[in-house]
């Protein structure tokens, strides 16, 4: 992986998406993801980090792939990374993946021998964290995976705060017409972080307060064919509660929010 992959470009107004190409691209995605993400959720830190901080040493960047928005500037026509996605792509359950941290991915692994694809969670600049961005992204998501013949991806979604209780709406309206098959079924781990919400029958529902409840990633997700794991996960350090989103691609594109 790493710089030797690509996909063809999908262009739209002043935004390119595309994997990275080299080194100098790379570092200006760590650096917004460093300012953007690990300060974001570090306030302490943020503010004593040296203006040219950045996470270089994040192993992990060479071995996988990074998708990413770029944005030309109309008036000097110079090209920046605004922000993207890291991908990983593996087999077995014993490879490296991030949400093995979190989750039991057995079920998933032993179903099937396919390759999944892991999206990590998006880091976008704030001036450029828009709806074209955001589905331009996703475009380049699904395109990645079409082209290495990927069946599933994988990808966490964050709910701000560590409160799950006031996610009871979300949570039952995903387990009612979203939750995964049985088969593949993914669930946080055992470790004191995991928690599951008591299901609101669909009867006394509110399905709106529901979707108003949904980060509009996960909403994007669900939007294209994606469904969701059993279970929320509380990452205390990030401060949020994060559900499992699997987006198998034979059911991409053929339904919307329910």
């Amino acid at each position: 992986m790493g710089f030797d992959e690509q996909i063809t470009p999908i262009v739209s107004a002043d935004y390119c998406i595309r994997l990275l190409k080299d080194e100098n691209e790379l570092r200006q995605y760590q650096d917004i993801r460093y300012k953007h993400l690990i300060l974001g959720f570090d306030p302490e830190k943020a503010m004593t980090a040296p203006a040219d901080a950045t996470d270089t040493n994040i192993g992990y960047d060479k071995e996988t792939s990074q998708l990413c928005a770029l944005y030309r500037n109309p008036a000097t026509g110079k090209e920046e990374v605004a922000g993207g996605y890291i991908l990983m792509r593996f087999k077995r359950e014993d490879s490296f993946c991030k949400a093995a941290l979190k989750y039991d991915l057995s079920s998933l692994m032993n179903g099937h021998k396919y390759e999944i694809l892991e999206a990590t969670r998006a880091v976008i600049a704030p001036e450029h964290r828009n709806a074209v961005v955001i589905n331009l992204l996703w475009q380049g998501i699904v395109a990645y995976a079409q082209k290495y013949n990927l069946r599933f991806v994988i990808g966490t979604m964050s709910f701000l705060g560590t409160d799950p209780l006031v996610y009871s709406e979300a949570a039952s309206y995903l387990h009612h017409y979203y939750r995964m098959p049985d088969e593949i079924m993914v669930r946080p781990l055992k470790n004191g972080h995991d928690y599951y919400h008591e299901i609101i029958p669909k009867c006394r529902l509110d399905r709106a307060a529901a979707i108003r409840q949904l980060p509009p990633l996960l909403r994007g997700y669900l939007g294209i064919g994606a469904q969701t794991c059993d279970g929320f996960y509380i990452d205390r350090d990030l401060k949020t509660v994060e559900t499992l989103a699997i987006l198998d691609m034979k059911n991409y594109g053929k339904c919307g929010l329910k």
